[in-house]
């Protein structure tokens, strides 16, 4: 079920444009070193992500969503399709770079621009390394300012990251988990990015403190232009970050559009499934999840088809057969359904 080209850039202004991406882990191989059996985390996936906004990826675990989120970065190599980078050169003028297929020493550059927020915030930070050591390492290393100037720039980004500058010298396990993740996050501040992903950065913290995580990243955004990809299965957070959302399952986008088209007037069975289940903020109003049958396949032997019909009430004999391509239902709306036209789904 790989995904076309669905969006046209005639209009917008794209930072990141992914087409057909595949991520396949080899499970199994012969003697002579060739893959029999692969596991397919990615299974080709496009989208494009529009400069300073977020595109929230979302889906159940074991969709590929961070899997998807790594190889972009190019801390897994693609094992097919291209990720375009658009970017400027210090010369002023705009490149593109396919981050498939650039070298790891054309890499090196761009490694201020495309930073990752990593999900545990309790093992992503070294914890012989103080908080000022850990953010003017990278700092260093880029030459973001120069050496006389670090210390006093870490600071400035920590107090834009609610850190108080006495932080600076303390270990990571002194702090709250709130606190770590704000140490994440100005971790990948500090060397200027232009894109980040944002790898399910709340997913391990309380819900008032995910409010401010939030509302920081947020903040961040409006101040530095940045773009996010953000990967949650929290369907609740997705919705106030998110610009636009794809939602994914078993290595595959089954439907993406705008935030509003996707919550107010999702058409595929899995996402209507997946809306179902978020908790409704009202005790007078019972909520109906929707309940899915069967069991999740595996990614190293996915389904005939639609890789969805092993789950689907709605399944038909073609939806055994045929893989669905994505098709545009309104404007900017793109959904991978046989049966998305019927009314049965809305």
């Amino acid at each position: 079920m790989e995904e076309k080209n669905i969006t046209s850039a005639a209009e917008k202004d794209y930072i990141l444009e992914v087409n057909g991406l595949k991520q396949h882990f080899p499970i199994q191989k012969n003697l002579m070193g060739k893959v029999l059996r692969s596991l397919k985390a990615v299974d080709g996936v496009s989208f494009k992500l529009e400069r300073g906004k977020t595109l929230g990826i979302v889906g159940e675990s074991g969709c590929g969503k961070t899997t998807l989120g790594r190889t972009i970065l190019r801390l897994y190599d693609f094992t097919d399709g291209s990720a375009i980078y658009h970017t400027v050169g210090k010369d002023g003028n705009p490149y593109d770079v396919d981050l498939a297929t650039v070298s790891k020493k054309q890499l090196t550059p761009l490694r201020t621009e495309l930073q990752l927020i990593f999900q545990d915030p309790y093992s992503s930070l070294p914890p012989r390394m103080t908080v000022g050591e850990i953010l003017s390492e990278a700092v260093k290393v880029h030459n973001i300012v120069p050496a006389d100037e670090v210390r006093e720039y870490v600071r400035t980004v920590m107090r834009r990251c609610g850190l108080q500058d006495h932080y600076y010298d303390r270990y990571p396990h002194e702090f709250s988990g709130g606190q770590r993740q704000r140490i994440c996050i100005a971790r990948a501040l500090v060397v200027k990015p232009k894109l980040v992903v944002c790898d399910e950065p709340v997913s391990a913290l309380d819900v008032s403190i995910q409010a401010q995580i939030i509302n920081l990243l947020k903040k961040l955004q409006r101040e530095e232009g940045m773009s996010y990809l953000f990967i949650s299965h929290d369907l609740s957070v997705v919705k106030y970050i998110s610009d636009e959302i794809a939602v994914m399952y078993l290595g595959n986008i089954v439907e993406m559009g705008t935030t509003q088209d996707i919550c107010k007037n999702a058409k595929h069975p899995y996402t209507q499934a997946l809306f179902s289940a978020v908790p409704v903020a009202n005790p007078h109003k019972k909520s109906e999840p929707v309940a899915l049958e069967g069991e999740l396949p595996s990614p190293a032997n996915p389904p005939k088809g639609c890789k969805f019909h092993t789950r689907c009430k709605y399944c038909t004999d073609k939806c055994r057969e045929l893989a669905p391509e994505m098709t545009e239902v309104s404007e900017g709306h793109y959904v991978a359904c046989h049966l998305m036209n019927e009314e049965v789904l809305g």
